[in-house]
């Protein structure tokens, strides 16, 4: 078990202090040798003048002490109440105060023991009575001095990128791996293994203990300042999180612990977009997905997989929660990032990475359509995407993510016309109809087989469900006009089960309008 006591280094004093320390030596040790050389002898000085100097010196530096440590607490107080009470070890182990009080203790201490002996050693000898006497004095000279480094350096941890950055020289890797426990059921976490922590993320995220977590005190912060709606401290945050993922993917050897500590800053990023989307803090929302996709971007880039698929997994969510808020220009923010990552996936052949952005944007369709019971933009936007990184993997022959465009797009046409959506089951009906010509010119016939299949549960769920007589034939006309287009294609191209398939969805429409009278009514 690691205590907090060890947290923050005694490497973390500043500049300023270690300058003005140095600086003193040499000060101190030039004017003590100019002093003994050619100051008149400092024993003509009358011994009372002298006490009453001192003891003058020492009672200042008393009252002064007191009033340092007082001010001290209410910084740590103010600043612990605003940001962290993690801010609390922060300033206990940080060596400016402790510095700066074993200066004084020393002076007074030392001041106090020559007032005490002071004539003894004036019988002593010239030379030891006024060594002794200025060794006091300047050992003064340097606590009272002490206060102006440490005064800035007060003022300067009170702001919140002071403490960010105190918090973010804990953020190392062997930091971050000991405050993480890994559930038993991790298996690997390889490109092939992302398949199942995508399905079961719950399982295979890493458990964190808080209290030994060097990200949690920078989250504390960043959950702070978005409280008190200050989206400067909460951008600084996050970039810091963000910066050093970046600099993590950049590694030549990314290897299973790095994909640890990535997963698990991934789940406190994810849960402060959650916490902003909850609180209707759309900007928030934007800063942390915008951090979470510029980590993606740069996993595409590097070709690591596991990581893309947490950044889009991670977006996902967080748009799940923004979704239940109804936030329409969130969703459409964050859908552009998975898109946006899904496309360059695609470019880089990365097949299991754009699978992850597809079903992401199909989760995410599927739940735009019970937003309202009107038509939304948004639904339709999401399939077109679909519909685009779809075509943009057949051309770059990435048979799985063909595959789950397909599905995505077809379940998320299903569940729009179940709520009775028409314009934009109309418009999902053209995407299919789009990607089934693509597959079929690229000799992708199961794909183009699912796609007659959905073209036929969507005409179904259209006329059971009662809709308007005017809407469904506009809708059922455009059902059985793309199977007929897709028959004959398969035809020309010679492909005779899938002009089967159509030909059996096309006659199955026609059956269920015939047994439901719906030329009738």
């Amino acid at each position: 078990m690691i205590s907090m006591s060890n947290d923050y280094p005694s490497s973390a004093l500043s500049m300023k202090f270690k300058l003005y320390f140095v600086v003193s030596f040499i000060l101190i040790l030039f004017a003590s040798i100019f002093i003994y050389v050619f100051i008149p002898p400092y024993a003509y000085a009358q011994i009372d003048s002298v006490r009453y100097l001192l003891s003058t010196i020492v009672s200042s530096l008393a009252t002064i002490i007191a009033i340092v440590i007082s001010m001290s607490l209410v910084v740590i107080e103010l600043t612990a109440s605003s940001y962290s009470t993690r801010v609390i070890d922060m300033f206990k182990q940080s060596p400016a105060i402790w510095i700066v009080i074993s200066t004084y203790i020393l002076a007074i201490v030392y001041g106090m023991t020559v007032l005490k002996f002071l004539d003894v050693i004036a019988q002593s000898g010239l030379a030891i009575y006024e060594t002794t006497v200025w060794i006091a004095f300047f050992i003064s000279i340097v606590a009272f001095g002490a206060l102006i480094p440490y005064i800035l350096s007060s003022l300067d941890i009170m702001k919140p990128s002071t403490v960010i950055n105190r918090f973010a020289e804990r953020v190392t890797r062997e930091n971050i791996l000991t405050g993480i426990s890994e559930s038993e059921n991790i298996v690997a976490r390889s490109a092939t293994s992302l398949s199942f922590s995508y399905l079961h993320p719950d399982i295979l995220r890493p458990v964190t203990e808080i209290d030994k977590d060097p990200i949690q005190p920078i989250i504390d912060m960043i959950h702070g300042s978005m409280m008190k709606y200050d989206y400067e401290t909460t951008r600084y945050g996050l970039k810091v999180l963000e910066n050093y993922l970046i600099d993590l993917l950049n590694t030549d050897d990314f290897d299973n612990d790095n994909i640890t500590i990535t997963k698990h800053i991934f789940i406190h990023l994810e849960r402060v977009g959650k916490l902003g989307a909850s609180r209707d803090d759309e900007d928030s929302v934007l800063e942390v997905t915008s951090a979470i996709f510029m980590i993606g971007k740069k996993a595409v880039h590097e070709k690591i997989e596991n990581i893309t698929g947490e950044s889009i997994n991670s977006l996902k969510n967080i748009c799940r929660v923004v979704i239940k808020r109804e936030h329409e220009d969130s969703i459409v923010n964050i859908t552009d990032f998975i898109a946006d990552i899904g496309r360059d996936a695609v470019k880089y052949d990365l097949d299991f990475a754009a699978t992850v952005s597809i079903n992401s944007l199909g989760i995410i369709g599927r739940a735009t359509t019970k937003l309202s019971p009107q038509d939304l933009e948004v639904t339709v936007g999401i399939a077109g995407t679909i519909e685009e990184i779809g075509i943009l993997s057949i051309k770059h022959s990435l048979n799985q993510s063909v595959f789950h465009a397909v599905n995505s797009l077809g379940d998320v046409g299903k569940l729009a016309i179940t709520n009775n959506l028409v314009n934009t089951t109309l418009m999902i009906v053209d995407y299919l109809y789009n990607m089934g010509v693509y597959t079929l010119k690229a000799n992708m016939n199961h794909n183009t087989n699912r796609i007659a299949e959905y073209l036929w549960e969507i005409g179904r769920i259209a006329i059971w469900n009662e809709m308007n007589i005017l809407a469904l034939d506009k809708l059922i006309n455009k059902v059985k006009d793309s199977l007929q287009k897709l028959m004959d294609l398969s035809q020309e191209l010679g492909h005779n089960e899938t002009a089967t398939i159509a030909t059996l969805s096309l006659d199955k429409i026609e059956n269920l309008i015939q047994k439901t009278e719906l030329n009738d009514n």
